[in-house]
């Protein structure tokens, strides 16, 4: 996904990235206790007028700034003065993180291996990943971003076809599916996927957003051969949540998918339990656009979900579960129970304290709840559900966040996009970006408590 920091004008919103040297005595400063989770401190008189100021600040300068300020406070007290309650605090920005490295990482070997024609190799990553359940802390399953990037030059070749109104079908498709066959679970699976991918591209560019009303006859053939390859492999015979995963997938050209889904997405959680990933993707699935119902469904769901993973997440798994589906259908939140779902945005944070599920938290209450994406006519029992999880934003910055990781808050606020190499428009880019360096300046530290 292209970052942040490329789109003209971004920077200037957030202020400096923060520097590499500074991680080393950032982390030494958090180790001696002297100011919490904040590296960088906002002292009185730092305020810019139409909002606060982010910028980076060597750990020495803070250290200075807070020695001033301890003497500064002291003068006022002993001459009777009442001094500011509250100190704000200013955090870094970290555009580049170590997770969307490993992202890019395990696609690209991904791509390479494939190229290079290096199948067995491929194979035998994808099944360590997958038996070590290696996992970005937003859920994304590496095995799957290795198999993404093993399909990539496939998918780009058969989005060109189809684009040209011609059909993807080849030799290389012919010799793929016959590979495929031959091979073992992770290899038929990497081409089953890829004849998925090639299906939806008939109903519109990936990722897919809706089960098709009315299926284009590609998009059933492509499916019908994704089945069979997959067809002699058992999730659980091989402990694979990758596999899983992708039979679950297959519902999309499966007439009984509404009665399959509830026990699939039940195997695929007792695989991986600690993993949000599925239980997000449960959420959404739920959806009528998918396989749900209504809203009540979802409810129902989310809440049978929590109750058997009390264990593992609290009230987390309820958040995890509707997390997706909120985000894209605001009427949806009527039948959510905010409380509940508040209460398991900070046992997720409690189990989970990195600053990569933070950021992710911070960007679905703070973007995607935000009043000004509620659609008018949307209900008041919804709007008041929404307007409970975005302050939740508030407490999640000032007590989870110790720094800003804008792409993460977008793929908090969009969460669709699963991979990074998947493309954004840069004026919705621009867009939230500008939101998160509004909310970001406008809160004050130790304004709200959980």
């Amino acid at each position: 996904m292209r970052g942040l920091n490329q789109i003209p004008g971004i920077r200037s919103l957030f202020g400096a990235a923060a520097p590499r040297d500074q991680d080393a005595a950032t982390e030494q400063h958090l180790a001696d206790g002297r100011m919490a989770r904040a590296t960088v401190t906002e002292l009185p008189g730092a305020t810019l007028a139409g909002g606060r100021q982010i910028r980076i600040r060597s750990a020495a300068q803070v250290r200075a700034d807070l020695a001033r300020a301890d003497l500064a406070r002291s003068d006022i007290s002993r001459n009777g003065e009442t001094g500011p309650t509250e100190r704000r605090r200013l955090l870094p920005i970290r555009h580049a993180t170590r997770e969307q490295g490993t992202f890019r990482a395990h696609f690209q070997k991904g791509r390479t291996l494939v190229r290079q024609d290096r199948w067995d190799l491929l194979a035998r990553l994808i099944r360590e990943t997958d038996r070590l359940r290696e996992t970005s802390p937003a859920g994304v399953r590496m095995s799957d971003v290795l198999a993404a990037g093993a399909r990539s030059d496939m998918v780009s070749s058969a989005r060109k076809a189809i684009q040209q109104g011609t059909e993807p079908s080849g030799a290389w498709l012919t010799d793929l599916d016959q590979a495929a066959a031959e091979g073992d679970w992770p290899e038929a699976l990497t081409v089953a996927r890829l004849h998925m991918d090639i299906a939806w591209l008939y109903h519109g560019d990936l990722p897919p957003v809706a089960r098709p009303d009315s299926a284009h006859p590609e998009f059933t053939r492509h499916f019908d051969r994704a089945a069979q390859l997959l067809d002699g492999f058992s999730p659980i015979e091989e402990a694979s949540p990758m596999l899983a995963e992708a039979r679950i997938a297959l519902l999309a050209n499966d007439p009984a998918g509404r009665e399959r889904m509830g026990d699939d997405f039940e195997d695929l959680i007792d695989l991986d339990p600690g993993n949000p990933g599925p239980l997000r993707l449960y959420g959404l699935y739920m959806l009528p656009r998918w396989f749900g119902t209504d809203a009540a469904g979802i409810e129902a769901a989310a809440s049978a979900t929590a109750d058997r993973l009390a264990d593992i997440w609290g009230d987390g798994a309820y958040s995890w579960v509707w997390l997706d589906a909120l985000s894209a259908e605001a009427e949806t939140a009527e039948a959510c129970d905010a409380a509940r779902f508040r209460r398991g945005l900070f046992d997720i944070l409690e189990r989970r304290p990195g600053q990569e599920v933070a950021n992710l938290l911070a960007g679905f209450c703070g973007l995607a709840m935000a009043p000004g994406r509620a659609p008018a006519g949307l209900s008041a029992a919804a709007r008041a559900t929404r307007d409970l999880l975005h302050a939740a934003c508030t407490p999640v910055i000032e007590h989870h966040m110790t720094e800003i990781r804008p792409e993460l808050w977008l793929r908090g606020a969009r969460p669709a996009l699963a991979l990074p190499e998947e493309q954004m428009c840069p004026a919705d880019l621009a867009s939230d970006a500008a939101q998160i360096a509004a909310i970001v300046k406008a809160r004050r530290s130790g304004a709200l408590r959980h």
